[in-house]
């Protein structure tokens, strides 16, 4: 088959190798909620749409219960028998791991556009080593769990997208909820130093770029992930909140797509939110389900970051002047915004409209900085940078797809690592902080 004939290639990079007991930890703890079942069920889903001439779909899947083989599946059409490839042990922490899968994706199932989504637990840019303790052994045995709460604060490893710390962890053990590529097997992760160079190095391999990235996780529409990923991709798609377990609703969303191949980037970046929203409102059984999807588009990204980088520099001049109508409106806007499971994590768009409502004072130049970033989110005028938004739930009524780094009390010297902080956001937080 040519490359022509084939209009996508679908690429699930599952880590499933999550759920294991740590005996390190106080009576013997997972860190996560296992994966695995969860998994197999979501390659259900995916079977029963199953690839056409025109759609492959395919799946790299790494499992904590088989630790010899890691699994290449190919989803065969009309529920035929699915066909596996065992690979090594994969730890899919490593990014050659990653780009290993993408260029086997690219090279045996070449298409027009590429579809790659990493599936397991994420928490937006956080970044610490949840798996130290494991690593270090002057951590005992019988660690209390005040000791396991202090390696989580204190242990760091590099710049991780998909990282959260223990304590943040193991709140979401209860299977209700689902915090991007963690390996218990393997003590790693991809931190998005590692997750860039995966991608690069598979562009710089084949020839082909990645059109959609999908991330089905938790707390990944981040403005500083989509930064980070600007070069790798035309669109993300990712949700803000915490996600259900049940994750993406494969079957609907590749039903869709092998209906209509011949979509463009976009398009599929649109279905992805719409069938997400869709499944979970019929799923809801009465009641609106907490959730956010939405889809971004990487090629504007930058414009945003250039709007809140000079927005920070005017935020800080004036509080180095000492404005009480900034002070003021910065502090209310902290108090009301919207924010996630990660409390750290804000609504960008919310947090700007709130400092522009409540900003009594006379400059200008602020309210004008203000109104350009939340009209480069929230206008209907082309080209888009949030192309789709699906939210549920009265608290999330004001959210618009992209959040944003603003703790509510303190400032990671870690956020510095991050390409987007350099836009002059964290500085403006630190500066923030230290008025606080």
């Amino acid at each position: 088959m040519t490359q022509t004939n084939r209009r996508w290639t679908w690429m699930v990079y599952m880590a499933g190798d999550n759920g294991k007991v740590f005996e390190q930890l106080k009576g013997g703890k997972r860190l996560m909620a296992p994966m695995e079942q969860q998994g197999y069920q979501d390659i259900q889903e995916m079977e029963a749409a199953g690839s056409t001439d025109e759609v492959a779909i395919l799946v790299q899947f790494d499992t904590l219960s088989d630790q010899e083989h890691t699994y290449r599946i190919y989803i065969r059409p009309n529920s035929e028998e699915r066909v596996i490839e065992n690979i090594p042990e994969q730890n899919t922490g490593d990014p050659r791991s990653l780009r290993d899968f993408i260029v086997w994706g690219i090279e045996n199932y070449p298409a027009q556009h590429y579809a790659v989504i990493l599936w397991n637990h994420g928490t937006g840019w956080k970044e610490d080593d949840i798996y130290a303790f494991a690593r270090n052994r002057s951590v005992q045995l019988k660690a209390s769990d005040d000791e396991v709460r202090s390696l989580s604060r204190n242990t760091r490893l590099s710049s991780a997208f998909f990282l959260s710390s223990i304590l943040e962890v193991m709140q979401l053990e209860d299977g209700e909820s689902r915090a991007i590529a963690f390996d218990d097997s393997s003590l790693d992760f991809l931190d998005n130093a590692k997750l860039q160079q995966a991608f690069r190095e598979a562009e710089a391999q084949t020839g082909q770029k990645v059109s959609v990235i999908g991330m089905d996780a938790c707390l990944m529409s981040m403005v500083e992930v989509a930064y980070q990923l600007r070069a790798n991709a035309n669109y993300m798609v990712a949700s803000q909140e915490v996600e259900p377990l049940s994750g993406w609703p494969y079957t609907a969303i590749l039903g869709s797509l092998t209906s209509n191949s011949g979509m463009t980037p976009q398009a599929l970046a649109k279905l992805i939110v719409q069938e997400y929203g869709r499944y979970y409102e019929e799923d809801s059984r009465g009641s609106l389900p907490q959730i956010t999807q939405s889809a971004t588009n990487l090629t504007e990204v930058e414009k945003l970051a250039e709007a809140v980088g000079r927005l920070a520099t005017v935020l800080r001049q004036l509080l180095a002047e000492k404005d009480f109508d900034v002070e003021k409106a910065l502090s209310y806007a902290k108090r009301k915004v919207v924010r996630f499971k990660d409390n750290d994590c804000v609504d960008l768009s919310d947090l700007l409209k709130i400092i522009r409502d409540e900003y009594a004072g006379d400059s200008t130049q602020l309210t004008g900085f203000l109104d350009e970033a939340i009209n480069l989110i929230t206008l209907d005028i082309e080209p888009k940078l949030v192309v789709a938004n699906v939210t549920s739930g009265l608290r999330f009524s004001r959210v618009k797809g992209l959040s944003i780094y603003s703790p509510f009390k303190g400032y990671s010297k870690f956020y510095d690592r991050s390409d987007f902080a350099s836009c002059g956001w964290g500085e403006f937080l630190r500066v923030h902080d230290d008025i606080d």
